[in-house]
């Protein structure tokens, strides 16, 4: 349920400067990023399409390797779309610097829902008799329907299902990735916001739900929900680290250090968990804690494509 590292409204870069109007979209900016499995694995020919806010965009794949590039982009707020055979789409956006060369994105993907019609949970309605076939058949249609980005017709489907099984958490995740699908941030909020009262120990809903309302503004409440979740429940450090980026671009700078400290915690081989504790640490004029966590990422990740900028960062902060 991570989402890393392409949270919905990423870092901007540290030199970014307003971008001057033009007709079109094209400038002197660049994007970049990897696409991977949940495992880490490269996702191959994943399409990747940008489109600006103010009109205009373009699109590109993935290779071999998961990585795509685009540049010549106008400055400004873009939305990119990622699609891949047999994953769950992602929405994101990004804000573009001309001047300023903005962090790699890692996007994790997602399985496309699987669900399969589990045994009625305690207190719900079971499937009439003879309906199981018709049960499979509908969230197998659904599941198709979904990965085709059909998602009206995805979450008929699995309305048809739930309705033999109107508690069915499995069903209702699908439902709310049609809803995430479509850009409906409230309706896969309030579906998330059942399954966690049907499961409350479902921590990767619940972690989405904090991820969601988060990204909504709602900062109280994405943050009591995380912490409730049970020590330990959080073992992705991709999550601590979507959270740090929010909370950076919510102009909260404590909150986003003490979650990229967890992130790096958790996984402390990980480069970029000092990376962008050290660019928060930057803006929050504590050089000395920047420059340590900027060495040590560069030690971890020499060749990174952001240890141009970091080395130039590090020679501003002498």
């Amino acid at each position: 349920m991570t989402i890393r590292r392409a949270s919905p409204i990423l870092l901007a870069g540290l030199l970014a400067a307003t971008a001057l109007q033009a007709q079109d979209w094209r400038g002197k900016g660049r994007v970049d990023g990897w696409v991977k499995d949940p495992s880490g694995k490269p996702v191959a020919d994943a399409k990747v399409e940008l489109k600006r806010e103010k009109g205009g965009g373009t699109s590109t794949s993935t290779n071999k390797k998961g990585y795509w590039a685009i540049m010549g982009l106008r400055g400004g707020t873009w939305n990119v779309d990622i699609a891949a055979p047999g994953f769950e789409a992602r929405q994101i956006s990004v804000s573009v610097s001309e001047v300023g060369r903005i962090p790699s994105m890692e996007i994790q993907l997602q399985p496309a829902a699987a669900p399969a019609p589990a045994a009625p949970q305690a207190g719900a309605a079971a499937p009439e008799a003879g309906a199981g076939p018709e049960i499979i058949a509908a969230i197998e249609l659904g599941n198709k329907l979904l990965a085709e980005k059909k998602y009206a017709e995805a979450r008929a489907e699995y309305e048809k299902a739930l309705a033999a099984v109107p508690d069915n958490t499995a069903i209702l995740g699908g439902i709310a990735q049609t809803y995430n699908g479509e850009g409906n941030k409230a309706k896969a909020i309030e579906v998330i916001r059942r399954i966690t009262e049907l499961d409350p120990a479902d921590t990767p809903h619940r972690v989405l739900l904090a991820n969601l309302l988060l990204e909504q503004g709602k900062l109280e409440e994405g943050k009591t929900i995380l912490e409730a979740l049970p020590p330990g429940s959080i073992t992705d450090s991709s999550v601590y680290q979507n959270l740090g980026i929010l909370f950076m671009n919510k102009n909260k700078g404590e909150e986003a250090r003490a979650y990229l400290t967890k992130a790096i915690e958790l996984d402390p081989a990980d480069p970029y968990g000092y990376y962008y504790r050290g660019i928060a640490l930057v803006q929050a004029k504590k050089s000395a804690e920047a420059k340590a966590d900027l060495k040590k990422f560069l030690e971890l990740k020499p060749d990174a494509p952001e240890a141009a900028e970091v080395r130039e960062i590090l020679q501003a902060l002498k």
